[in-house]
């Protein structure tokens, strides 16, 4: 193994490990958001619960949390979408 190959290898290493952190960090947002709900609560309750427990953090992250615990928003219907078009 030469220095070049073992610079690749380094920075696939490294990459591997930022993936790995970010979807640990991910999971504990989410098992701390999901240990301070009650059984059966409402998008709102979760929202309001992720954000006093994460109130600096990014948007994003915030909602891609919230979403993976409520599941992804049902539009309402308005009167631009017809009722027939609803998933």
């Amino acid at each position: 193994m030469n220095a070049e190959d073992l610079a690749l290898e380094m920075a696939a290493a490294r990459k591997r490990r930022e993936e790995k952190t970010a979807r640990q960090l991910k999971e504990a947002r989410i098992y701390a958001i999901r240990s301070g709900l009650r059984p059966g609560s409402s998008r709102t309750e979760v929202e309001e619960r992720a954000r006093s427990f994460y109130p600096r953090l990014n948007e994003d992250l915030l909602n891609e949390a919230i979403t993976f615990i409520c599941g992804p928003s049902v539009p309402e219907p308005t009167e631009e979408t017809p009722l027939s078009a609803q998933p």
